[in-house]
């Protein structure tokens, strides 16, 4: 989809683009064969623009693209650089105190990567050097500018927030939510969220009990493993928008879990806080807290 995009381009909107693509140019090569014919589609600028574009793309250069497509539009990046693409979701403490990063997943669509709090956790700022293009959901609001502040990690300027891609195409509410609409299943994990991943750091750093770090690392990973599934259906929705015919994103199926949730230490939590509904929460944190 990158390169039937023109969007990114000086003085090329939405509206724009789009009567690029009814003209029959879809594609950059079609732009600069015949864009000159259309000289109120194209200024010079646009032109030249395309073909820096072209030297960006071969030299893998990610942030270039996102400096200058609309935020919206990111998605776009997700088919030239899934090969350096970093699925990334953090889960955080709550009070009292300053609120700090528990645990990250990260998945590169290979090989899932977890880091933990007073372990490795700053290897995730080495890591994450490996990757051009950071998919994330709700990360913009909140797992960004915590790994920034935190660990003043360089992360990727290309960031496709999946939040906002699946709102665009109908898919609404947290990611679980989207998750039960795709008909994804969490087994053991099902009914948890981000203030019981709170609650099992807790237990692990008042009992020691490792089982209670390994749920919440397979909680972690949860997050990250159906992100790509997510994100082919959603390439896939919005290629279905434009007037011409795209390659979707390869289909993936839901990975393994490597991490095993303990369902005695679920119950054990649930027990003690008489939680057989979990309560709604601002991710990282129950609602109401400050």
């Amino acid at each position: 989809m990158l390169t039937n995009t023109f969007c990114h381009l000086p003085r090329i909107g939405s509206v724009t683009e789009r009567k690029i693509w009814e003209a029959g140019i879809t594609t950059w090569e079609d732009a600069l064969n015949n864009g000159g014919r259309y000289p109120k589609l194209f200024s010079r600028s646009a032109l030249e623009g395309l073909s820096d574009s072209i030297c960006r793309l071969e030299n893998g250069d990610a942030n270039w693209f996102a400096h200058r497509l609309p935020r919206t539009e990111t998605w776009r990046l997700c088919s030239h650089f899934a090969d350096r693409t970093a699925f990334v979701d953090i889960e955080t403490s709550s009070g009292p105190g300053p609120m700090h990063i528990t645990t990250i997943a990260l998945y590169d669509g290979r090989q899932l990567r977890t880091y933990i709090h007073g372990r490795n956790l700053e290897a995730f700022c080495d890591d994450i050097l490996d990757s051009s293009l950071l998919v994330t959901f709700n990360g913009r609001c909140f797992d960004a500018p915590i790994i920034q502040r935190e660990l003043r990690a360089a992360l990727p300027e290309a960031h496709v927030d999946l939040r906002f891609v699946l709102r665009s195409i109908g898919l609404k509410g947290g990611l679980k939510s989207c998750e039960q609409q795709m008909g994804l299943d969490r087994e053991d994990l099902e009914g948890l969220d981000g203030y019981f991943a709170v609650l099992l750091w807790d237990e692990y750093q008042t009992t020691g009990d490792e089982r209670a770090l390994e749920t919440l690392l397979a909680y972690n990973a949860a997050d990250v493993l159906s992100m790509p599934i997510l994100l082919a259906h959603a390439y896939k929705a919005k290629l279905l928008e434009a007037p011409f015919c795209g390659l979707p994103l390869p289909p993936s199926e839901l990975p393994d879990n490597p991490h095993q949730a303990c369902t005695e230490i679920i119950q054990r939590i649930r027990k003690r806080f008489g939680l057989r509904f979990l309560p709604k929460m601002a991710k990282g944190r129950p609602v109401g807290c400050p």
